[in-house]
């Protein structure tokens, strides 16, 4: 199964308004989530989307890793590759 890296895009920055519980943020892949007001339980939550949709097991580190939305892109793109 080959992944458009834009397809993840769409589908992380959804994600990432959801645990923002903001609609009308402006999402850029290379902004830190903590600017965009993404806090601990939002990150767990970001998390949780993130490996339900892509069936994954993210460990700490490749979590703590992801420091903003292009982070994460790129994490799901190796993961899943």
């Amino acid at each position: 199964m080959t992944m458009e890296r834009q397809e993840v895009a769409e589908k992380l920055a959804g994600f990432l308004r959801k645990a923002l519980a903001k609609k009308d943020v402006e999402i850029k892949p290379d902004k830190p989530l903590s600017d965009l007001g993404l806090n601990s339980s939002g990150r767990l939550e970001l998390f949780t989307m993130i490996e339900d949709e892509y069936d994954l097991m993210l460990d700490e580190d490749e979590q703590d890793a992801v420091k903003c939305l292009n982070d994460a892109i790129e994490l799901v793109m190796k993961k899943v590759a």
